[in-house]
Order: C-alpha cells, then structure tokens, then sequence
C-alpha cells in the first residue's frame, strides 16, 4: 500500500487522506495500534464508517484482503451492534430471529448471487421493525405469549410497517412463542408519476445529444429512458456487459439487447472516460465498472448515481416508469422480464397496467412511439422530434 500511495500523482491528496480524524489512515493506524492482523475480521472491530469502508475497499482493490460480499459481510457485525443495546430478553428474540430467518434467507441469497445493498438495507429495515415491535409491546407491558389480535391492530394503526412485523409475527408463531395474528397488507400505491411523449423524447434528446451534460448522466439516463433500467443495475454494469461492435449489445437480462448506435458511442465513451475518484484507483489497472465508484476498485452507488440524475433534472423513478410502460404495451410479460432482467411478477403488473389501469396515460400521447417498440429501436435507431437519431 505504502508504494501506491507513493505513485498517487498529487501528493497534496495523500495529505488530506492522512489528516482525516475519520478517515481511512486513522482507521489504519487504530489497526496498527492494536496489534491486530490486517484482516477483514480486524477491519470489523475498528468499528462502521466510510473511512472503514474506504480503506477496506482500497486494500482489497490492492490484493492486500481478498475479496468478499461486504452486504453480507457487514450484517453480522452491524448486528451485534444493534442487539448489545436492548435488553437480555428482546435481545435473545431478536438474536434467534435473526440467525434462524433474516441471516438464513440472506446466505441463501447471497449462495445465488442475488444479495445486494438494497438486500441488506432490508434485512437491517427488519430488525429495526421488529425491535421496535418488541420495545413497543414492552412499553405496554405484553408479552409475546399474552399478545392479542387488538394489540397487533392497535401497532398497526401506529406504524406503517406490516411486512416486516408481519414476517417476525410469523416465525414467532411457528416458534410457538404467540399465537396466530393477521397483518393484512395496505394497498399498494400505483405509480403514477410518468411523462408524456413529448417529455420522453425531450429528455432522450437531450441524453443523446446534449454535450453539455455529463458523460456519466448521459448514459445512464439514456438506459432508463428506453429500456426502463433500475438505477441499481445500472451502476453495477461491467465492460465485459457490452458486446460487439458491428452489432452492439448490452446484457441487461438473461440474453444480450442491441443497443442503437448512439447509445453504444455513450457507453464506450463512459467506458474509456469514466475514471475512479480514488487517486489510488487512477494509478492501478483499468476497473471493469462502466461507472466506478468513489472508493477504489468500486462501482458507482445507485443513491450517487440517482442524485446525480435528479441534479440534471432526469429522474429516475419517472424516466423509468415510462419506458416500463410503453414496452409493457407493446410486449408479452415473458420478454419483457428475460429482456430486462427483471421479475416475471413485475413485468406481469406492468403489462396489466399497460393494458388497462393507465388509460389516462395512453390518452396523454400524441402519438405512438416510432418502430412499434423499443425493442425494435435496438434494430433500427428510432427518429426524435425535431432532430434524428444517427445510425
């Protein structure tokens, strides 16, 4: 490490990493104090922090650690921090709980790559329900054992959280440790936040090509403006994604997409360009993210990345419901989710939506969309208003 913080190219970015009272050098020198391996498992016991995150980051990126699942990873210590501040026997629940559903789910999970940070926000987001389920029934001096369907109801009225208790009230019950309780679900609130036509194009225009705005923005808006992409898969793209030159494609889902030619010119472009802001990333090999992230060796954040969209006036839940919706009108459920990637109960409700809960919406657009789809854009680049799309 200390001979590529020597070859970082402005030293006055070495100074500041050392000065940090936070940072990544405290962190190391903690470390170093404590006599402690450089491991993982020490990393841990220096306690959270983005200076913890960082420096393991880095180090891993150096071949110093090896590589690990830090979702999954970081769950365990996060864990024991929670339940070392409630009492011995919500404490001893919750640890059960935890070990025999949350984390259990999560391995298995994670055993099937499909563990991310939004996997692990929500098994944190559980934990969290649960705990305040438990304080709130103590507060109310109810036991698990005495629990009555009013008390539940009486919580739910209080909290808008019902799939989590939901869930805890469940294994509680199979543990016999209450008995049966409902929590009916809410109704889900529909989406119902889109563009019209001619904003769509408006903004894709501008993606495509409007020089003034950032590569990074470009390409990213412009794969959830036609292909609906969640800002999570976006950020975690590789080069190795993009395929092809004389026929260009991108792996979205389980089969590779043509992309329109201006479209792969945005993403090269962001591949050849984007550079990590780590200096020690800058100095290293050329990453394999399409989007690298702060933190050497990393990808860019979906929150970053959705920030940094919402900045250029291209929001990505909007942009992204209206291309889910004008594809889910022109195609079956079953390519839309091999396609996109996505679930075929998501693509089921989208289709559904299409078809009949959004009329107001097809009534707003001028005009259908040229080339019967998007799909068949990949095919043959689309026309925009007032200006053409190169091929």
């Amino acid at each position: 490490m200390t001979e590529a913080l020597l070859r970082v190219p402005r030293a006055r970015s070495v100074l500041v990493w050392l000065d940090k009272p936070r940072g990544g050098a405290e962190s190391l020198r903690q470390l170093i104090r404590s006599g402690f391996p450089l491991t993982h498992e020490a990393l841990d016991s220096v306690g959270p922090g983005q200076g913890v995150a960082t420096l393991r980051a880095t180090l891993v990126h150096l071949g110093v650690l090896p590589q690990r699942d830090e979702s999954m990873a970081s769950l365990r210590p996060w864990l024991e921090r929670v339940l070392a501040h409630l009492p011995p026997l919500q404490r001893r629940i919750l640890r059960l709980y935890a070990e025999w559903s949350l984390l259990r789910r999560a391995r298995r999970r994670a055993a099937r790559g499909r563990f991310t940070p939004a996997s692990a926000a929500g098994v944190r987001n559980a934990v969290r329900c649960s705990a305040a389920f438990l304080t709130w029934l103590d507060d109310r001096n109810v036991s698990l054992a005495d629990l009555a369907q009013t008390d539940v109801d009486m919580w739910l009225s209080e909290s808008r959280d019902r799939r989590h208790v939901r869930l805890f009230l469940r294994w509680a019950h199979q543990r016999r440790l209450t008995g049966k309780h409902e929590v009916l679900d809410r109704p889900r609130d529909e989406p119902h936040h889109w563009w019209t036509e001619t904003e769509d194009w408006t903004h894709l225009r501008r993606c495509l090509h409007d020089e003034a705005l950032p590569a990074d923005v470009r390409a990213a808006g412009a794969l959830v403006l036609l292909y609906g992409m969640p800002i999570t898969r976006i950020g975690a793209l590789t080069r190795s994604d993009l395929t092809g030159d004389i026929e260009p494609r991108l792996l979205m889902g389980t089969h590779p997409t043509a992309l329109p030619p201006l479209v792969h010119r945005l993403l090269l472009r962001q591949a050849e360009h984007g550079e990590p802001k780590s200096s020690i990333g800058r100095i290293t090999p050329q990453t394999a993210w399409l989007f690298p992230g702060y933190a050497a060796g990393t990808h860019r954040s979906a929150a970053d990345l959705a920030r940094k969209l919402r900045l250029h006036n291209l929001p990505a839940r909007i942009g992204r419901n209206t291309a889910l919706l004008a594809l889910a009108a022109d195609l079956p459920a079953s390519v839309l989710s091999e396609t996109l990637g996505i679930s075929i109960t998501a693509a089921l409700k989208w289709t559904r939506r299409a078809a009949r809960d959004w009329n107001a919406y097809l009534a707003a657009r001028p005009a259908p969309r040229p080339n019967t789809g998007p799909f068949t854009k990949t095919n043959s680049a689309p026309s925009l208003p007032h200006h053409e799309m190169p091929s």
